[in-house]
């Protein structure tokens, strides 16, 4: 097999506390939005809907999801937006509320270290990785789209 199909291109996704590893076909674009509007009644890991592309996109804390402390409202939001990949209806997109901008990285299975932590403590982290050097996580996309789903229906 040569490189190329041994290889998946990916993204290290810089977040307030740690980085995503998020694989590149699952993102539809890397968005900065000034306006985003809020959710009544959401919980605070949603943070809010933004316009894409004329749809309605529901925004994601992965860190905040995870337990950790709701990020501070800025006036520019740098947002990832993902196809649905569990091809939910009503959720054809969604973003993941990211804090610096990622980098493309084009990985082989031997360039991926399964961190000392392993797998994640709640279901939103499918494994933790060293990659590049760098610690990452590697979210659980289908069980974010659940939440997003479940939640959503109920707003």
């Amino acid at each position: 097999m040569s490189d190329e199909q041994d290889s998946l291109n990916c993204f290290i996704v810089p977040l307030m506390e740690h980085h995503l590893l998020v694989p590149q076909p699952a993102v539809a674009e890397v968005v900065t939005q000034q306006f985003m509007r809020e959710v009544p009644g959401a919980p605070p890991w949603l943070t809010g809907v933004v316009e894409w592309r004329n749809e309605q996109v529901p925004v994601v804390s992965v860190e905040t999801l995870m337990g950790g402390q709701p990020e501070p409202r800025n006036r520019l939001q740098r947002m990832l937006v993902l196809h649905g990949l569990e091809q939910l209806p009503g959720l054809t997109y969604y973003a993941l509320q990211v804090r610096g901008i990622p980098h493309p990285l084009k990985l082989r299975a031997q360039d991926l270290e399964a961190s000392p932590d392993g797998s994640g403590t709640d279901a939103t982290v499918a494994q933790r990785v060293r990659a590049s050097g760098v610690t990452c996580l590697i979210p659980a996309l289908e069980h974010i789209e659940g939440l997003l789903q479940e939640h959503l229906q109920r707003l």
